[in-house]
């Protein structure tokens, strides 16, 4: 799964890959899912989106699932499945992003409403994969501070 902002309201959102071919011969298959994108309301609350309305099919024995920046900074998911294609999809509006540093390693998202979230940029986040390492920002970010490993922060303001 991948954790984001996809839609720019500053809320996070929840896309999900998830069926398992692996599994011991007399269970069968895991296979229910085709991808699913949770729209986060900013209060803990999420409401999942048809296919239809997220663009999101991911069938198949699916693996990994990163986030990734294209041409122009455009944003990027990649679903890797297990003997079949690689499946990519392009957000249509990119959010603004902020690149994370080799040694970074969380941040704090200060919203304009005085809410703080903490995000972690990590590394190695999928089955044998790797995000890149960006933030996207939402339009009711006040600014945001990045820390790194040593403990010493940047301010950043969008």
């Amino acid at each position: 799964m991948v954790v984001d902002d996809f839609d720019g309201d500053g809320n996070p959102d929840v896309l999900l890959s998830g069926n398992d071919y692996g599994t011991e011969v007399g269970t069968g298959h895991y296979d229910a899912l085709n991808g699913l994108l949770l729209k986060g309301d900013g209060k803990g609350n999420f409401t999942p989106l048809p296919i239809l309305r997220s663009g999101i099919y991911i069938p198949g024995n699916a693996k990994a699932l990163v986030k990734l920046r294209g041409p122009a900074s455009s944003y990027l998911l990649a679903a890797s499945q297990n003997l079949g294609p690689l499946k990519l999809y392009e957000l249509k509006q990119s959010p603004t992003q902020v690149s994370l540093n080799t040694d970074d390693v969380y941040a704090l998202l200060h919203f304009k409403d005085g809410r703080v979230e903490k995000t972690e940029g990590y590394y190695g986040e999928s089955f044998l994969s790797q995000s890149a390492r960006f933030l996207s920002i939402g339009k009711n970010i006040a600014y945001i501070e990045v820390f790194n490993t040593r403990g010493i922060a940047r301010k950043i303001t969008p």
